[in-house]
């Protein structure tokens, strides 16, 4: 396979393409500026992806835009009996959509919260498919490529779900996410639930009505048994509760309160039995809080000797669990032809490629229905992801794009020059 890449290095189109994106690397990181001041907290993407059409159908490329955002354009291969690749960017990013998003450079490096992820890749997308096109590169299967949306946080990929299950169901048969920059390939994915569980009580005056079940009290017996979880390392699984509020004021007994839990692992069996185990010990804890006053009932009761009232103690707390993420376990083979194509390629050029099995990204959605997958790198440097203090420094993004140009020239097939090595799927 190496030969293979070494070979297509020679393509002059493929030449001719490296010399495109070596000379548009000013406009892209023009293209990346313009793009990361525009806010797209996950699910609030519209106006980045309505932005991101725009620029793609300045350049003539006839997009689709479909009906969650996803934005993304076909080139079409010469082969139909050749594969189909998707390739994308992911277009949201983690941070609310009030954040100030300004950018400020200090010795060549620059700050903006989004910079990095997956805002670089978002351009150089861009930049490539520009590439490709002036070039006169024709793959023999069809390239699918642009940006998507649901990403990041509570998104749950929303955006490759509604990709692969409504509007793609059959017909990909590769898939590459564009996310992070480096030599970086991740070939599996990390599964995970999300829950927010809300804990609700009749609440009250703290001092008044004392012996009333706290809510409260009944999400911190949750947190406190959570806590406790004995998980495994291999596979690696992992749980934390990232987010709780409620309450009224100093002086009240909560009416509501909740908590955002995540849980992770690379296996299916060790996701699922954490899951178990989760919800068995929020239903133990509002026992545990409604049990504790329950046992004391007549001495918080006094007051309630008029007939029908109802005793503080009888009052309960009660818990709602809502799931509100669901990201599939997704394995993949180091020996898989798509992987073993990303190592070939990378290691063509004279690069390093760092594989990780597995990570919570775009492609645990195809890698989950058996469509090859991979998440790669692309050009230039990026450091503090999903901070404040985000940084990206421009430096030399082109080989970050080519290095993916030739993947896909070896996955699809060029005209007149080559097979494609991912198979088409039945």
């Amino acid at each position: 396979m190496r030969e293979l890449f070494d070979r297509l290095q020679q393509v002059p189109e493929y030449k001719k393409a490296c010399e495109i994106l070596k000379a548009e690397e000013d406009r892209t990181w023009k293209e990346h500026q313009e793009l990361v001041l525009i806010p797209a907290f996950s699910r609030f993407e519209e106006k980045r992806a309505l932005h991101y059409q725009e620029m793609l159908e300045a350049e003539g490329f006839k997009t689709c835009r479909d009906a969650v955002n996803n934005v993304y354009y076909t080139f079409k291969g010469t082969d139909p009996n050749a594969p189909t690749v998707y390739m994308t960017a992911h277009i949201d990013t983690v941070f609310p959509m009030d954040t100030p998003l300004a950018i400020t450079e200090k010795d060549g490096v620059y700050y903006c919260p989004g910079i990095g992820d997956d805002t670089a890749s978002l351009a150089q997308v861009f930049g490539i498919m520009r590439a490709i096109r002036d070039s006169g590169l024709k793959f023999k299967g069809d390239l699918i490529i642009g940006g998507n949306v649901g990403e990041e946080g509570l998104g749950d990929l929303y955006g490759m779900k509604h990709f692969f299950f409504k509007d793609h169901p059959t017909g990909i048969d590769g898939f590459i996410t564009v996310d992070g920059n480096g030599d970086h390939v991740t070939y599996g994915g990390t599964g995970s639930y999300r829950y927010e569980v809300t804990f609700r009580g009749p609440g009250g005056h703290s001092n008044g009505d004392f012996g009333m079940p706290n809510p409260i009290f009944a999400m911190g017996r949750a947190i406190a048994k959570y806590s406790e979880f004995d998980v495994p390392n291999s596979p690696k699984t992992t749980f934390s509760i990232g987010v709780v509020d409620g309450g009224t004021s100093v002086n009240s007994i909560a009416i509501s309160c909740r908590m955002l839990v995540d849980m992770r692992s690379n296996g299916k069996a060790e996701l699922d039995a954490v899951d178990a185990q989760f919800h068995r010990i929020i239903a133990e804890a509002v026992a545990e809080e409604n049990g504790r006053w329950a046992r004391d009932k007549e001495k918080y009761s006094d007051k309630f000797t008029m007939e029908g009232a109802v005793p503080l103690c009888d009052r309960v707390v009660e818990v709602e669990i809502k799931k509100v993420g669901d990201r599939p376990v997704a394995n993949q083979g180091f020996d898989a032809t798509i992987v073993q194509a990303a190592k070939s390629a990378y290691e063509s050029m004279g690069l390093e490629p760092q594989f990780s099995p597995a990570g919570s990204v775009d492609a645990n959605i195809p890698i989950s229905i058996g469509i090859p997958g991979l998440a790669v790198g692309c050009g230039g440097k990026a450091g503090g992801a999903h901070s404040a203090g985000e940084w990206f420094i421009p430096d030399n993004i082109s080989a970050g794009q080519a290095k993916l140009v030739l993947l896909l020239m070896g996955l699809l097939g060029v005209e007149g020059v080559s097979d494609p090595l991912l198979p088409k799927r039945g």
